[in-house]
């Protein structure tokens, strides 16, 4: 028996006592219809929907006498994938119904294998380099050597860093099975968790931010993180007052075994280092191609985001072991789950980079389409946009041809995406009181991204071919930040890879000239005169066919309206029984089927509608029929010729002026 509103339920005996009965998970009630006791359906593993279905609900220990529950209606479906299963075992040790959920799921799905680029050491990881990377896939350094960075010694435990720290600092930890934060933590009693081994439930520290602490004094972020994290380049030094700049330079991540982090952006897609002092990481990345970022848009508005995998929903997920010693660097956009198969202590942090700033731009608009609280967004993000225009402008416009050519393709395209959101924010009609003050002066902000916007614009259109350009222009106003670029990609495949699917048909059949996208027509364009589309038989010809073969596809057009009035009137069997001679094949001549007909075989029996309006439309496949039968119409049906009503064939033949 589902949920009921018959009896009040009291509650649930496979509860642990600190179970957080309070969130929505725990709302839907089951009650055996043998010995009447009440179970949350989470804690028997059953999910809101499931739980509607059932018929007569029997507990795990009435089972074994009465069967099990059975269901309303036909046989329930169930998804291929492997549900979490309840542990009683573990249930009678206190411990979650569902604590191992993230396990059965991940253990239940097909990772594909590393694939990325690992380097012996960090020697080579300089800026030349990351700028000069022709794919934007995360990499592992298995060495800390040449890295620049300085690290705790790998054997120190919580509890020291607990003492370094203070024990009575506050600490935001994560309840696993919830994916939910909990208040009044400090260090201590942290500390005491992570040494104790009754761990009923499984939590996680991983937004303990240690700059400017003596913890984050003996540690140093590799030296390439600092050379390209645009806070530390457009931040101005003086207002750099405490709480009142961005403090997402340093963090230290203290994870219990099986704890498990699900799928997640980081706040405003910045790139991440993880450098494993002690234990073992998982990593399960996904690319952040634009599928990918709709589908996760979609997930995490989902209800069932807490019972569903997200991986299961993409084409591509790598799973990555980080060991004790290596660092991991995931770039701009990848959506990444983390696990925890040890206990483990990870240092770490997020940074902005000039070349994925569309990117990070496209990502904070996702957040706030998601609705993510603020807290959880990267702090100050408005003020450093303003900030790097200011700069970036002023720097422009002193800057030569030569400097300009330096600037990589992404470089420049962030730029100038930068320059269009805020030109952007700035026209809005109303702003809130905290972004009016991130923005500061609105016109003079305005004029320096307008500024910004001319001038790498221009040089984004020296980089392009125009059409090339105004596509892509178009696109990074209008909102194409994420792709995946794999190594070895063309110039062309870059572009291509930015357009969303439905846009593509365009450019794959070597259309030029057109937009991909509400592209605003040229002059030219809209005074040349629009090309005629016309019904031929075969395939599309790729040469706009000469004035001498008018006549001819006239004659094939007519012929495939009148093809296409067969098929209407064959589909009708009425008429067909009566067998009377019909009207409408009076306007037909008697030749019809000769010429466009002979000759053609089986494969080409079809009648293609090749549009060129501009807009690059797929072409239109029809099968035609033979006309052989076009006398079977009745003539009591038939109107007369200026009441007849016009399909579609007929309204085509008008406005190309053909008579029937």
């Amino acid at each position: 028996m589902s949920s009921s509103d018959s009896e009040d339920p009291q509650e649930c005996p496979l509860c642990a006592e600190d179970a957080p009965i309070e969130l929505p998970a725990y709302e839907t009630w089951l009650q055996c219809d043998v010995c009447e006791e009440w179970y949350h359906g989470i804690c028997v593993g059953l999910l809101a929907t499931e739980c509607e279905r059932i018929d007569k609900f029997h507990c795990k220990k009435c089972v074994e006498k009465h069967g099990p529950s059975s269901y309303k209606g036909p046989e329930l479906r169930r998804s291929s994938r492997q549900h979490s299963s309840v542990d009683y075992t573990m249930l009678n040790e206190g411990q979650p119904a569902t604590f191992n959920q993230y396990l059965l799921r991940l253990d239940g799905h097909e990772f594909m294998d590393d694939e990325f680029e690992h380097l012996d050491d960090g020697h080579e990881v300089t800026v030349e380099w990351l700028r000069s990377r022709d794919t934007n896939d995360p990499f592992v350094v298995e060495s800390a050597q040449g890295l620049g960075m300085e690290m705790p010694e790998s054997k120190i435990t919580v509890a020291e860093i607990a003492d370094i720290m203070g024990r009575e600092t506050s600490v935001s930890v994560m309840d696993v099975l919830t994916q939910e934060e909990l208040s009044d933590w400090t260090l201590g009693s942290w500390a005491q968790y992570f040494g104790s081994t009754d761990r009923r439930r499984i939590l996680n520290v991983i937004s303990l931010e240690v700059t400017d602490t003596p913890l984050g004094d003996k540690i140093r972020r590799p030296r390439v993180v600092d050379e390209v994290d645009l806070v530390e380049r457009y931040w101005p030094a003086a207002k750099r007052k405490p709480n009142k700049y961005p403090r997402v330079k340093t963090y230290c991540l203290m994870s219990v075994e099986n704890a498990y982090t699900d799928f997640h952006v980081d706040f405003s897609a910045t790139w991440v280092y993880y450098h494993v002092l002690s234990g073992e990481k998982v990593f399960y990345l996904v690319p952040p191609t634009p599928s990918n970022m709709r589908k996760f848009e979609s997930w995490s508005k989902s209800p069932e985001q807490a019972v569903s995998l997200f991986a299961e929903s993409v084409r591509q997920c790598f799973k990555v072991h980080v060991a004790a010693g290596q660092t991991l660097f995931i770039p701009a956009g990848w959506i990444h789950a983390v696990f925890t198969p040890a206990d483990t202590i990870v240092i770490g942090g997020n940074f902005l980079v000039l070349q994925s700033l569309n990117t990070h731009i496209g990502t904070y608009k996702l957040e706030a389409r998601t609705h993510v609280p603020v807290r959880y967004r990267f702090p100050f993000f408005l003020k450093l946009c303003r900030y790097m225009v200011e700069l970036l402008a002023r720097k422009w416009c002193k800057m030569d041809q030569r400097a300009k050519t330096k600037w990589t393709l992404s470089e420049l395209e962030g730029a100038f995406v930068l320059a269009a959101f805020l030109e952007a924010r700035v026209a809005a009609d109303e702003h809130e009181p905290s972004e009016a003050r991130a923005l500061g002066d609105l016109e003079s902000l305005r004029v320096h991204a307008v500024n910004l916007l001319q001038l790498t614009g221009a040089e984004l259109g020296l980089r392009m071919t125009p059409d090339e350009w105004a596509n892509r222009e178009l696109q990074l106003r209008e909102g194409c930040h994420f792709r995946w670029i794999r190594p070895g990609m063309s110039q062309g495949s870059l572009l291509l890879a930015a357009r969303p699917r439905r846009l593509r048909a365009a450019g794959e059949s070597g259309v030029t000239g057109r937009s991909i996208i509400k592209i605003r027509k040229k002059t030219a364009e809209r005074s040349a005169p629009q090309k005629l589309t016309k019904l031929v038989r075969g395939r599309p010809s790729s040469s706009t066919p000469s004035n001498d073969n008018d006549d001819d596809d006239n004659d094939n057009l007519l012929s495939a309206l009148r093809s296409g009035r067969a098929k209407n009137s064959q589909s009708s069997e009425s008429d067909d029984s009566m067998g009377d001679s019909g009207s409408d094949a009076s306007d037909v001549s008697s030749g019809e089927s000769d010429g466009s007909d002979a000759g053609s075989s089986d494969s080409d029996d079809f009648v293609v509608s090749d549009s060129d309006d501009g807009y690059g439309r797929r072409p239109k496949r029809r099968k035609s029929v033979q006309t052989s039968d076009l006398s079977k119409r009745s003539a009591s049906h038939a109107l007369p010729p200026n009441n007849r009503p016009k399909n579609a064939r007929q309204r085509i033949a008008e406005r190309l002026k053909i008579k029937l």
